[in-house]
């Protein structure tokens, strides 16, 4: 059993600012119970290899209030998640093979916006507005406040954004409509792509592709992605969309692999990422329960 100090410490995820007071025995037993998480964690995902159609979660863990509003994730070269709230440029590290944070760290003294993915880039971080503003960065020290650029793809008339990845084989990052603005695409996936670096005027690029490919027979009218990712394994394009709770899998070409619905149970699914060895992960905005990230076995 957890006691109810553990229980308090893991509210705090770690070593996040509201648990700054933190002593050395509470460290060590947050030390001792990541280390137990992690090791059930590899159980779990042992079981779940030994039935390839096994589809339940393989760990759910909570996240402290400040991500009640978790709105994108994304993972790190090493591993780490990166995570951020709705209305703040404020970003959490953490494990997701444990649960707990390692650190958080804000942009700016706190800049506000409405942030709602993120992704890693080389050595750079993007925080995406639901109007197209990219804010570019680098990971800094705990409790740190960084320094930042600001990108207006002047996307804004298009499209509302959710959703960000980084093809790092091109260089484009991907940003797919959540809501289209032009009548006559609304029955597509829009896609648009930004290049990080180069002149301006070959900077961005758009897609189409008819819903109804990627739909298929799934009973949907709509999809409207909240968040994607990019199978490190495949390059395939891997979408989720709350109000649909569903996901795609799609090549950058735009051919349908597959779709259906988010495995488990999900009230607000807001973002997704797949890790080098094969786990899914689906973070959740409060709303029934305490917003969490909940992993998965990937299977492709």
């Amino acid at each position: 059993m957890i006691s109810a100090r553990a229980l308090t410490l893991l509210a705090c995820v770690g070593a996040c600012a509201a648990c700054r007071e933190t002593s050395k025995a509470d460290a060590a037993q947050l030390r001792r119970l990541g280390s137990e998480r992690k090791q059930e964690l590899a159980s779990r995902l042992a079981l779940a290899d030994s039935d390839p159609k096994r589809t339940a979660p393989v760990a759910m863990w909570l996240l402290p209030p400040e991500l009640k509003e978790i709105s994108g994730i994304a993972l790190t070269a090493d591993g780490r998640l990166l995570a951020h709230d709705d209305n703040v440029g404020r970003i959490f590290v953490i494990d997701p093979r444990s649960g707990l944070a390692v650190k958080q760290f804000v942009l700016g003294r706190g800049v506000q916006g409405d942030f709602e993915a993120i992704t890693v880039a080389g050595s750079d971080i993007y925080l995406l507005d639901s109007n197209g503003t990219l804010y570019q960065f680098r990971e800094g020290a705990d409790g740190s406040a960084v320094p930042f650029a600001v990108h207006d793809t002047h996307l804004g008339h298009e499209c509302e954004f959710e959703s960000l990845a980084y093809q790092a084989d091109s260089g484009w990052l991907v940003m797919p409509c959540k809501k289209v603005g032009k009548k006559q695409l609304q029955d597509q996936l829009v896609i648009y792509r930004w290049r990080v670096a180069g002149p301006d005027s070959t900077r961005l690029s758009m897609a189409t592709i008819p819903l109804a490919r990627l739909i298929g027979s799934n009973r949907w009218k709509d999809f409207r992605p909240s968040d994607m990712t990019i199978d490190p394994t495949t390059g395939n394009y891997v979408l989720i969309a709350s109000h649909e709770n569903g996901l795609i899998e799609m090549t950058p070409a735009g051919e349908a692999v597959r779709s259906g619905p988010l495995p488990g149970e999900h009230s607000q699914p807001e973002g997704v990422a797949i890790t080098k060895d094969s786990i899914l992960i689906i973070s959740d905005e409060t709303g029934r329960r305490p917003a969490a990230i909940t992993l998965y076995r990937w299977r492709r």
